[in-house]
């Protein structure tokens, strides 16, 4: 048995490459050659080691594409040699959700990266069923990007769009983003994305949003293209205490929320404007497999590409969570085979750095 280069978690505050085995893999498993995998808002905590259920040692990273190099027992389609994505979750099977068809809100919802290794490695071993192939034209580091845009899918799929003309989405991270170019995508006739910082808002109008300044300005431009009514709908995609505010004032009466980002702690929501504008609101925790087949089918048609604004090695992953951390980077992607990661994949992919922070997620 060989061994290959991870990213690992080995206590509070200490995320470093460290050389591991190589995974073995046994009847419906595969091995698969990552070529990126990102920093998620969940690994901070995963870092800081208070996420409630990730044990140092383990590799980080649910964010992958990768290539297929050993497939055991049934291949569900695949071949070696495919590019493929990981639909991350591990579910019960047995709760009422995974009974009813929600499994992405399983009782004991695990995932790789949090509660089984993952792919944050030179390889990673993961169920064949679980993985997605992708298109022969799509970059690694798009491929990567599958699992947030299917958050992103999710959450937009949550309700009907049908009639609805001003959607805001509070929050300019990757996941805010995201969200903004999927609703954008269905047809919604305004989509507002707003944030506190001008480097976030700069990246949405290169992405071919329509950025608004937190707070006034964006109450503004709302009741400006409302009729002084409110939005239709505001994705909540921020995860701070004061978006959980501001969506209740933004949302007009049966307006909807859909909150997709995911609180460190309970926040204060005015449940009298929920009460008095009857205001619907829903929750989106992550994906459902379908969600990943849109994102596929999306991706291409999206100018993804501006949304990563960082790639760097594995060898340098702690210098790269460093640089995550400082909130100055949008989506950074470790590329574990190239040593020189930046100079390749700003040739391959035109990106470069764009200095904008990342939406924070707990799963």
């Amino acid at each position: 048995m060989g061994t290959m280069l991870a990213a690992r978690y080995l206590g509070p505050n200490r995320i470093e490459p460290e050389e591991v085995e190589l995974p073995e893999i046994t009847d419906g498993w595969s091995l698969v050659e990552i070529e990126a995998c990102g920093f998620c808002g969940s690994d901070i905590n995963i870092v800081a080691g208070t996420h409630p259920r990730a044990k140092a040692p383990l590799t980080i990273g649910h964010e992958l594409s990768g290539n297929i190099v050993k497939i055991a027992g049934d291949a569900h389609g695949l071949a070696i040699g495919d590019s493929v994505t990981c639909f991350p979750l591990i579910t019960c099977g047995v709760c009422y959700a995974c009974t009813h068809g929600n499994s992405q809100v399983c009782r004991q919802l695990k995932l790789y990266g949090f509660d089984a290794e993952g792919g944050m490695a030179q390889f990673v071993k993961l169920p064949t069923g679980s993985l997605l192939k992708l298109p022969k034209e799509m970059g690694a580091g798009i491929g990567a990007l599958m699992e947030p845009l299917a958050v992103a899918v999710h959450g937009v799929n949550r309700v009907p769009l049908e009639g609805l003309e001003v959607a805001v989405v509070l929050g300019a991270g990757p996941i805010g983003l995201l969200t903004a170019l999927v609703a954008q995508s269905r047809g919604i006739p305004h989509v507002l994305i707003s944030d506190v910082q001008a480097s976030r808002l700069e990246l949405a109008r290169e992405l071919g949003l329509t950025p608004v300044a937190a707070g006034q300005a964006l109450r503004d431009r709302v009741m400006e293209l409302s009729n002084n009514n409110g939005a239709d709908i505001v994705y909540e995609c921020a995860g701070h205490p004061s978006t959980a505010k501001e969506m209740t004032v933004l949302a007009r009466s049966r307006g909807i929320i859909i909150n997709l980002s995911v609180f460190k702690k309970p926040a204060e929501v005015d449940l009298q404007q929920i009460n008095f504008k009857e205001i619907e609101m829903f929750g989106s925790r992550c994906y459902e497999r379908k969600d990943f087949e849109t994102a596929i089918e999306l991706a291409m048609k999206m100018p993804l590409e501006k949304i990563i604004s960082d790639r760097m090695p594995l060898e340098e992953v702690s210098d790269a969570f460093k640089l995550f951390l400082t909130g100055e980077a949008c989506k950074v992607l470790i590329v574990p085979h190239i040593k020189d990661a930046r100079k390749h994949d700003a040739n391959k992919n035109g990106a470069s750095k764009n200095g904008h922070a990342a939406v924070e997620r707990v799963q």
